[in-house]
């Protein structure tokens, strides 16, 4: 699952030993804003060691390379890649070519060091530049290595001049919002998770819990935090209760039932159900599976 996918400096060692004693579905080693750029040549061995040597605990173990238009980008990719992690979150994508280039390294580098052909996947944070969030529809679509999109406003923010991206009550103003729709809708266009961006408030845990509730009315699956502190209640947000998830069991075999009498549509607790509802319960019941909540 990624409901939590959580933000670990490259390099820091007391911060990847925190991290492992952690509650997140996943870990992300970040190459990119967590280290300086004079500092990158000697992080990356740092975190092809974590890769070879910690143990992660089940725990999705992915590295945030440096944007493919950087001198960095397929150092990162070459020094870590022969440590196996389970895939490359890529930030700042500016068009479906920029995730196909990095598909075409994964592709030789899977080749020379022996991996599965398409085993390492992408997660991409599509929305960092405003090229990216033009084409997020065509960036969502570019690569079956592609696992999550997700998306991010500091960066967007700095390169448009935002002077501020919320409003005095914290909801988002008119082009966040519409990054963060748009991040949804593509990656449901494209048959991907959603994954939403991080919460930077880090004291304000209702906020943030106000948020991750407005981000699963919106289709997104998980968040990516950036402090321990942010992680139950994500996790907390994005798993379904068990009542819920017995409900969605029910009306997966209330279909069951009236299927057999040739009705694909009937009223169920004084509402119409039909297969839109149907594929809404099977989605809230797996996520109830793999959470162990059933």
């Amino acid at each position: 699952m990624r409901r939590s996918l959580h933000f670990v400096p490259g390099g820091q060692e007391k911060m990847i030993a925190k991290a492992l004693t952690l509650p997140a579905d996943g870990l992300i080693l970040d190459l990119e804003d967590a280290v300086p750029p004079p500092l990158k040549p000697a992080t990356r061995p740092i975190v092809r060691r974590w890769l070879e040597t910690l143990d992660f605990g089940g725990r999705e173990r992915c590295v945030r390379m440096n944007p493919i238009f950087t001198e960095h980008a397929v150092a990162d990719l070459e020094e870590t890649i022969a440590a196996r992690p389970d895939g490359y979150v890529v930030p700042k994508p500016r068009a479906a070519e920029d995730v196909r280039r990095i598909a075409a390294h994964l592709e030789r580098l899977e080749e020379k060091h022996g991996l599965p052909f398409g085993s390492t996947k992408l997660i991409l944070i599509a929305t960092e530049t405003p090229q990216g969030l033009l084409k997020i529809g065509e960036i969502a679509a570019a690569s079956k290595r592609i696992a999550a999109i997700s998306w991010g406003i500091e960066d967007l923010s700095a390169a448009m001049g935002l002077p501020r991206v919320r409003d005095d009550a914290g909801r988002y103003l008119d082009i966040p919002r519409y990054a963060r729709v748009m991040c949804a809708v593509a990656a449901s266009a494209a048959g991907v998770e959603a994954i939403d961006t991080v919460y930077t408030d880090i004291p304000d845990l209702e906020g943030l819990r106000r948020e991750c509730r407005d981000g699963m009315a919106m289709g997104f699956t998980g968040k990516i935090s950036i402090h321990p502190g942010q992680i139950d209640v994500i996790n907390q947000e994005f798993t379904p209760s068990k009542a819920d998830a017995l409900d969605a069991l029910a009306l997966i075999a209330a279909f069951e039932e009236h299927a057999k009498k040739g009705a694909g549509a009937f009223a169920w607790k004084g509402q119409m159900m039909d297969q839109p509802h149907l594929t809404r319960a099977k989605k809230i019941a797996e996520r109830a599976l793999r959470a162990g909540v059933i």
